[in-house]
């Protein structure tokens, strides 16, 4: 009965809060399915032979989760189930760094659903935690922070915990710092109070440090962090020193977590476009802004989220509407006075999100020349735009329930915005365009006159958005598998060897699932020997990776690849042996591939540009002759023996006899972090065969490690 009268009113709030959930993540909790796209590879290679459950949804444009992050979950969690700290996945990239994965969430406590059910479930799981998080924290923040009326707060909290941003980036580690949003305002407005203020602060800096490096997506836990200071500063301008204050100390904590990660994206093609800043300085088409508007505007414009999405971009990255009833509470733009500190906040912070997501000018031309944000983060900030819109609405739903006046032309201006954005897109969805209006004129029709309904309107309108946006899928699909995968499993397990796809087959990290290593990887952060390497066997994609359209068997042999998976009717060259074929693709043998630890007695300098490479490698011994950056001066021996070999993920040894100088090599892609020693003591790295590791070792018998220790770049 206590708790009864002390948390009705949160109850209450968490029976609409319900209806939400039930319409995002119900259907995959009520009837044992996965939040799960996987049905995305149905028209993939080597897939096609999969017979898919019917109670698996097709949904083509949210694959990242499938091919990037379930894959980087599940190489965590095997290793940590063993009582290891992740430090590198074995099966991607030849040995991709991962705990310097921004999103690999290893030292976020959330992530305890994914290491304890698998990835499919705890995804599961997670969604429905996200969802939580936000919807109590943006009520919680307006009843109990503010002090706002009851009708206020819960218009906030479904508001946000059913945004169709949130909603459209639930399955990804993104979500998180988003539904964390309003705790961190709470958090940064309660370090500015004067009762144990420096407390507070100290508090907040630990936790803003720790969202944006625990690796729940660093860009937008730093928004989302940022936003909250900026808010902060706002409220209590006088005390000003303490915003700077929790930004050192969030950064510094951040700095610690995240040591491995810079080392990391500092190497990374990534940077190395940012610093080329072409990409910066080429701002969206007009036609792609007009679509952000209208998408801001109208959520479901371009139709349903997700299963009548085209394309993932602009509809995910611009899914920065909050519908029509919310959009015509914010544009009536009133607030109780007591409130205008937290409502110039909301301002403040959903322009920067306009300016920085639409790219506009002169504001953008400074702000794209600071380094973290390139091309790919600066979409990011439309997060900002949603919560902006939601703390409005709620703002003006606290104004009417308090007896203030609102002219009818206000409450009619916002869908004179949703008229314009139907006019300058044309081609709209009716049914998703008919919602926003719909739910604009019945909240504009009873604003002020029957406020009680208000958030009933809010939680039918985001709901029916929710519907649908994130496909289930039945348990016996999380693997779907072929006479292929089965054909590559049965080999790799006799004779072992990594794998490869060329031509758009096997998307890259995937074979980690199946318990195969695959030399390719699908990443933002990869590093600059990695990708020239990709852009030597073909490559045309710099920074996330692409199909492989050349695979000299040397080369690839050299980095222990065994096996090459294809898509019919592809055939490839010389050194390649057919050893499967069915409709759903072709297996190849190397017959050149080698060790993933070895010595040889000559080195060759490693010429400069690409396609020169591509000419050397095509008559080179990679047995007896290796290739090595820099001068190749000082290998020289005629006969070389290993011995001993250890070859870990993040720990390489082995013991070489040699007649002379000889070179090491280690089919480990270099990433900061990899140093070598020899005999016990520090010696220096070399980069071999474009990417690889290796080490120059006198003659004799001599014990080599490489070993990998992120926080030492």
């Amino acid at each position: 009965l206590v708790l009864w009268r002390r948390c009705r009113e949160v109850l209450h709030f968490q029976l609409l809060l319900d209806l939400v959930i039930l319409a995002a993540v119900g259907p995959a909790i009520l009837t044992g399915r996965d939040l799960n796209p996987v049905r995305a590879l149905e028209n993939r290679s080597p897939f096609e032979g999969h017979v898919w459950s019917d109670r698996t949804d097709y949904q083509p444009t949210q694959t990242d989760l499938v091919v990037q992050f379930h894959p980087w979950w599940e190489a965590a969690r095997e290793q940590l189930l063993q009582g290891r700290l992740p430090r590198i996945a074995p099966g991607i990239g030849g040995g991709a760094p991962l705990l310097a994965n921004g999103q690999s969430g290893i030292w976020a406590p959330v992530m305890a659903p994914v290491w304890a059910l698998g990835v499919e479930r705890g995804t599961t799981v997670m969604a429905f935690w996200k969802l939580e998080l936000a919807g109590l924290g943006g009520f919680l923040l307006l009843r109990r922070r503010f002090r706002t009326s009851w009708l206020a707060a819960v218009t906030g909290g479904l508001g946000w915990g059913g945004t169709p941003y949130l909603v459209s980036w639930l399955l990804v580690p993104l979500a998180w710092p988003t539904a964390a949003l309003p705790w961190l305002w709470w958090l940064g407005l309660r370090a500015m109070g004067r009762r144990r203020g420096w407390w507070w602060t100290v508090g907040a800096a630990v936790v803003f440090g720790w969202l944006m490096g625990s690796g729940l997506h660093p860009e937008t836990s730093a928004i989302a962090s940022g936003s909250a200071l900026l808010a902060a500063l706002v409220a209590a301008p006088r005390r000003w020193i303490r915003v700077p204050a929790m930004a050192l100390g969030s950064g510094l904590v951040a700095l610690v977590l995240v040591w491995p990660m810079v080392g990391a994206v500092a190497a990374s093609s990534r940077t190395e476009a940012l610093l080329d800043s072409s990409a910066n300085q080429e701002r969206p088409s007009w036609d792609l802004q007009r679509r952000l508007l209208a998408q801001a505007s109208v959520p479901a414009i371009h139709g349903w989220p997700g299963r009548q999405w085209s394309q993932p971009y602009p509809h995910a990255p611009g899914a920065v509407g909050v519908g029509g009833a919310l959009l015509v509470l914010a544009g009536l733009g009133v607030w109780r006075r007591r409130y205008r500190k937290l409502a110039l906040s909301a301002l403040v912070v959903g322009v920067l999100g306009i300016v920085l997501m639409m790219r506009i000018p002169p504001l953008d031309w400074i702000l794209v020349r600071i380094p973290p944000l390139d091309h790919m983060t600066l979409p990011r900030w439309g997060v900002l735009i949603p919560w902006a819109m939601v703390v409005l609405a709620s703002l003006a739903v606290d104004w009417v329930v308090r007896g203030g006046d609102v002219p009818t032309i206000r409450r009619l201006l916002p869908l004179v915005v949703v008229g314009g954005a139907v006019w300058i897109v044309g081609d709209v969805s009716v049914v998703g365009t008919g919602l926003t209006l719909a739910a604009g004129l019945a909240t504009a029709a009873v604003v002020g006159r029957r406020d009680a309904i208000v958030p009933l309107i809010v939680v039918l309108e985001v709901g029916a958005l929710a519907i649908g946006v994130n496909p289930t899928a039945d348990p016996a699909d999380r693997q779907p598998s072929s006479d292929v995968i089965r054909f590559v499993q049965r080999e790799v397990a006799d004779s072992g060897g990594r794998i490869v796809g060329t031509r758009r087959s096997f998307t890259p990290n995937l074979a980690s699932r199946y318990g195969l290593e695959d030399l390719r990887s699908w990443d933002p952060v990869r590093a600059v020997p990695f990708v020239r390497l990709m852009r030597v066997l073909g490559e045309p994609e710099a920074i996330m990776g692409g199909p492989l359209n050349d695979l000299p068997s040397g080369l690839v042999g050299a980095w222990h690849v065994r096996w090459a998976v294809t898509r019919p009717p592809v055939e490839l060259g010389p050194g390649w042996l057919l050893r499967f074929s069915s409709p759903s693709g072709r297996v190849y043998e190397n017959a050149h591939h080698l060790p993933p630890v070895r010595a040889v007695g000559r080195a060759i300098p490693e010429p400069e540009n690409v396609a020169e490479i591509r000419q050397v490698v095509q008559g080179m011994d990679f047995a007896r002759v290796a290739l090595v950056d820099g001068a190749a001066t000082g290998v020289a021996a005629t006969s070389v023996r290993v011995d001993d070999v250890l070859f870990d993920p993040d720990r390489i040894e082995v013991t070489v006899r040699s007649d002379g100088p000889c070179l090491v090599v280690a089919a480990r892609p270099w990433a900061p972090g990899w140093n070598v020693w020899v005999d016990g003591a520090p010696a220096a790295l070399r980069r071999t065969n474009v990417a690889g590791l290796g080490a120059v070792v006198p003659q004799g018998e001599h014990r080599v490690a490489f070993i990998y220790r992120p926080w030492r770049w």
